[in-house]
């Protein structure tokens, strides 16, 4: 099934997982929720978008660096006069003295990810143009999250799946030692019968204002002999034009 291949990296990520208020935390890798997101950006589809047809596309995400959880301890409304506060939910405000909240808000620093998309031709198609020239300013996961890369690395891909073990990574390779393995992480069971290594609630749920449900996910680990470890930044860059030159894909 053809489809996309995309590049996600940045000084900070974060993928909305399970999580109150107060404490914001991050997924290892890319969300469905937050690819959804930064398609509907591109598209330029306004919030509370149905986007039924993003919902039909699947995800195959190699992690070429898994970057570090970084926590921003955060605060809203300190120094302000009451009636300035952030309100609670019954739109009333707190007493004087306790109109502050206190959050953490995780992110991934340095990491890197390689995902392939596939789908319903027309909306691959349609997410690939809109990436090429998006209508709202794209970001990984939230608005301060910024890539530093092009995301869109090539569209209309054969087999988009099959291309992850060829591309470039993006990541220094070791002085010594043997290789590092490359974790996959897969929305669908990458052998038949393969039981789910674990759960995701980062799926939008059909008419529920930011409600998600869950998914299964098979995360893998292995060496891929013909995809070097190209460097970082302009490294990988370069690397990743040489492949453009030398395959087609």
């Amino acid at each position: 099934m053809s489809g996309l291949l995309l590049h996600l990296s940045g000084p900070v990520q974060s993928w909305g997982s399970e999580a109150e208020f107060e404490v914001r935390t991050t997924h290892r890798w890319p969300t469905r929720s937050g690819l959804t997101g930064l398609f509907a950006c591109a598209l330029g589809r306004p919030r509370g978008s149905a986007n039924h047809d993003l919902g039909e596309l699947r995800y195959t995400i190699r992690v070429d660096r898994p970057g570090q959880r970084e926590m921003d301890f955060h605060t809203i409304g300190g120094g302000y006069p009451r009636h300035l506060t952030p309100p609670t939910a019954e739109g009333k405000f707190r007493k004087a003295g306790e109109g502050t909240i206190l959050t953490e808000r995780w992110y991934l620093t340095d990491a890197a990810f390689t995902v392939a998309v596939t789908g319903p031709a027309r909306t691959t198609e349609l997410v690939g143009s809109a990436l090429r020239r998006p209508v709202f300013s794209l970001f990984l996961g939230r608005r301060s999250c910024t890539p530093d890369t092009p995301i869109l690395l090539f569209d209309q891909v054969a087999d988009p799946v099959a291309e992850l073990d060829r591309l470039p990574i993006h990541r220094a390779a070791l002085r010594r030692g043997p290789r590092q393995p490359v974790t996959f992480v897969y929305d669908t069971a990458p052998e038949p019968g393969a039981l789910p290594d674990g759960e995701v609630r980062d799926t939008p749920a059909p008419g529920a204002r930011r409600g998600f449900t869950r998914r299964p996910v098979w995360e893998r680990q292995r060496e891929l002999p013909h995809a070097p470890d190209s460097g970082a930044g302009t490294q990988w860059i370069n690397a990743l034009t040489a492949y453009r030159q030398e395959v087609t894909v």
